[in-house]
């Protein structure tokens, strides 16, 4: 949002560019870089335990860096196109303070299409495991996955993709839910 709102300066520049390398980096790069610097140079996490809490963390960083930034570009151009709305500027023109503005006019409508993605983002979030759980030891249904392709194991392959099929189908349709709850004009069937 404030690099929606403060464009042009090093405000937007240095997080979207934060961002862009978010997006372009794989989670297969980013995993052993942050084991490897974080984990093991740096001493601060665990890189392959699960004895503590402290050994998921550098999993859920890992995972979770691709889709921050995606929706930090996501909300960003969403929320530069509510800005130029004409009741944006009739909101400006009456004097309304520039948080009331971000925060309640224009962060419902920007925040759309950001909600859009978060379905098939969570079903990425828990198929983007699989190699999370592989490169850091963890125990998951991953890796299940991995070790029933490596041994053949038809059967538990077809039952993990049943359960990531279902989990997309039941995100997919908690999304449409609160995209009308957001949005009355789904409702009424306008937009």
């Amino acid at each position: 949002m404030l690099a929606a709102w403060k464009r042009y300066t090093l405000l937007e520049y240095i997080p979207m560019a934060i961002a862009l390398i978010g997006i372009c980096l794989p989670t297969f790069v980013i995993a052993p870089l942050l084991g490897d610097w974080l984990g093991l140079r740096l001493g601060w996490f665990d890189v392959a335990q699960w004895h503590n809490s402290n050994a998921w963390i550098l999993g859920a960083l890992t995972l979770g860096l691709y889709y921050a930034a995606y929706i930090a570009r996501l909300t960003r151009g969403s929320m530069l196109d509510v800005l130029s709305q004409d009741y944006m500027r009739t909101a400006r023109a009456k004097g309304l303070s520039s948080f009331r503005m971000l925060s309640v006019h224009s962060l419902r409508g920007g925040l759309t299409p950001v909600v859009s993605y978060l379905g098939p983002a969570l079903a990425g979030l828990i198929g983007g495991s699989f190699v999370i759980e592989t490169v850091f030891a963890l125990p998951g249904l991953g890796q299940h996955f991995i070790k029933a392709v490596t041994n053949r194991d038809y059967m538990l392959i077809n039952g993990t993709i049943i359960v990531y099929g279902a989990l997309i189908l039941v995100m997919n349709f908690l999304v449409d839910i609160i995209q009308a709850w957001m949005d009355p004009r789904l409702r009424s069937g306008e937009a």
